[in-house]
């Protein structure tokens, strides 16, 4: 369903220097699968998802999402997804249920259906109350769940999200958590990243841990913990990075 081959990603910095943010990345997503991408601050994790889903361009090598690939069917690719990241903005002068039915009608979706995916999501993000209301205004976590609902009103096929539960309290993150529980039983594929261990450990088929750029090890939990010979995946996790986390990538 996802898979990258050797894929890079080089940007320069102020004075030309350069900064491999992902290094010959193998990395494969199957279809049905919740694969956690877990890794420090600076890792690769964000520039390996937002390549994933067509909004950067690699340097090298080559990723495919259900056999589109990323350089040269962009709008098959797109499409298909739902992509999420901490960093995306909503338009601040609509209401979500606008940037839902603007999202929707670019999608060819009909009123009614976009109405009804509108009505499921705005309850599960308990977003009922500020539906209507200009995103200006929103704080946070406000603005999240809105950023949440753009990536579900399509109702698609797979979901790439970077940090999805971020900026959000307790109670709608778990609801989030429970949603993507329910997307895997759905057929879904779900490609995400986390700083949250323990949102890997209860949703992930098989995790992959990157560090500078490059995938230190993958797997379900339990062939991680055979591998390294530690039972918590935050001792797994350090063992593969260090213990400072110190950053590669971006």
């Amino acid at each position: 369903m996802i898979r990258t081959e050797a894929l890079s990603k080089e940007f320069r910095s102020r004075g030309a220097r350069r900064v491999q943010a992902v290094d010959r990345l193998d990395l494969t997503c199957d279809p049905g699968e919740i694969y956690a991408l877990l890794g420090p601050n600076g890792a690769g994790k964000t520039t390996v998802l937002r390549i994933l889903s067509t909004l950067m361009d690699p340097t090298s090598g080559e990723a495919w999402v259900r056999g589109h690939s990323v350089r040269t069917e962009k709008a098959a690719i797109r499409a298909l997804i739902g992509f999420v990241s901490y960093e995306t903005r909503v338009y601040e002068r609509l209401t979500p249920r606008e940037i839902g039915h603007f999202f929707g009608r670019l999608n060819d979706m009909a009123r009614a259906a976009i109405e009804d995916n509108l009505a499921y999501i705005f309850d599960l993000l308990d977003m009922t109350e500020f539906a209507d209301e200009r995103t200006d205004t929103f704080s946070t976590g406000m603005k999240q769940k809105t950023v949440l609902m753009r990536a579900l009103v399509t109702n698609p096929l797979i979901l790439i999200w970077d940090e999805p539960t971020s900026g959000l309290d307790v109670l709608t993150a778990k609801r989030v958590i429970d949603y993507i529980r329910l997307l895997k039983g759905e057929g879904k594929t779900v490609l995400f990243s986390t700083h949250i261990l323990w949102e890997a450990e209860k949703l992930a088929d098989r995790i992959g841990i990157i560090h500078r750029g490059r995938l230190r090890s993958e797997g379900t939990l339990e062939s991680l913990r055979a591998r390294t010979g530690l039972g918590d995946l935050e001792d797994i996790f350090f063992s593969l990075v260090g213990a400072d986390g110190e950053a590669g990538g971006r």
